[in-house]
């Protein structure tokens, strides 16, 4: 194991969401010194390397006062408003998380010294673009959520720029895993079949890439641990992270299907409609390979095998 993160003050925004808390665990178990930072607390205050901070992102003196008040060397910023269909609901308030609170942590980072600062995009971002997008792409968001961070992501690129922050931002793909408890296609699906109701499905033809959630922690890992070297070579660092292969929600369903039974059923198809959804997404990764010798390691049948047992085991993901 590396000596890397030992002793390293880290923040992590975003920390008691699904991705954050999975994060915030490795860091922890690299003798990582983890600020977890969120509007609310869930975590448990046995680790001596964890210290928790409830903090409105969105609060710009706060933010500020928290870096003042830290010698911070690296800072994930995951802190955001998640859900396309929130988004489309409740605008305003996505675009006062995922914009400004991007640009509070950044013009916080801006008077602070750090070693690095990762940044959480997404390959929404990229919108209706030639298969399969490339890091060099213009994005082309069309709902709220996808231009919230497509927004932070710009105002990311600007400040690793012009003003010479140590900046990467990673664009990943549907993240999928153990602790996820939104209504995302993977855990709605599992979640249905444990009560012995029949999964839906929403737009068959609709492909998505998917990455497990153990990989998506080794990318964000990886690009911390290797960005003063890249830095060397461009001043935006911009890194996609998936599998490069991409499925329908149909195919996704049956697998979980067939992953949990051992048989089929057939799932229920709905006509809910999503305004301006994208059918096809999914990205490059030659970049990650060539640049990071990153590459994920799990299936798709494996990360969703491991995915059904954490559910059926009833872990709870509050359980740090």
């Amino acid at each position: 194991m590396s000596n890397f993160w030992k002793n390293k003050k880290i923040l992590v925004t975003g920390a008691t969401g699904f991705i954050g808390k999975a994060l915030v665990r490795k860091l922890l178990e690299l003798d990582g010194t983890v600020y977890a930072l969120s509007n609310h607390s869930s975590f448990k205050k046995e680790h001596l390397n964890l210290n928790v901070i409830v903090v409105d992102i969105s609060d710009k003196e706060a933010i500020l006062t928290l870096f003042n008040k830290n010698n911070f060397d690296f800072c994930f910023h995951l802190a955001a408003q998640p859900i396309v269909d929130v988004g489309s609901n409740d605008p305003t308030t996505t675009f006062e998380v995922n914009i400004k609170g991007t640009w509070n942590i950044l013009e916080a980072a801006r008077h602070n010294n750090l070693k690095g600062i990762i940044v959480a995009s997404t390959s929404h971002v990229y919108g209706k673009n030639i298969l399969p997008f490339l890091e060099e792409y213009f994005p082309r968001p069309s709902r709220p959520y996808e231009t919230s961070k497509a927004c932070a992501d710009m105002i990311a690129q600007t400040y690793a720029s012009y003003y010479d922050l140590p900046i990467a931002i990673a664009r990943f793909v549907n993240t999928y895993g153990y602790g996820d408890n939104n209504v995302r296609i993977v855990p709605r699906t599992i979640q249905l079949l444990m009560k012995n109701k029949r999964p839906e499905i929403f737009y068959d033809r609709t492909t998505r890439d998917y990455l497990y959630i153990d990989d998506a922690i080794d990318a964000y890992i990886m690009l911390a641990e290797k960005l003063k070297d890249l830095k060397k070579e461009s001043d935006n660092i911009i890194f996609n992270f998936g599998t490069g292969k991409h499925y329908s929600n149909a195919t996704i369903i049956k697998k979980i299907i067939k992953l949990y039974y051992g048989s089929t059923i057939t799932p229920v198809a709905t006509k809910i409609v999503r305004k301006q959804e994208i059918n096809k997404q999914y990205v490059s990764i030659d970049k990650a390979k060539k640049l990071l010798d990153w590459e994920p390691k799990f299936t798709l049948e494996q990360g969703l095998l491991k995915t059904i047992e954490w559910y059926k085991a009833g872990v709870q993901i509050d359980d740090l």
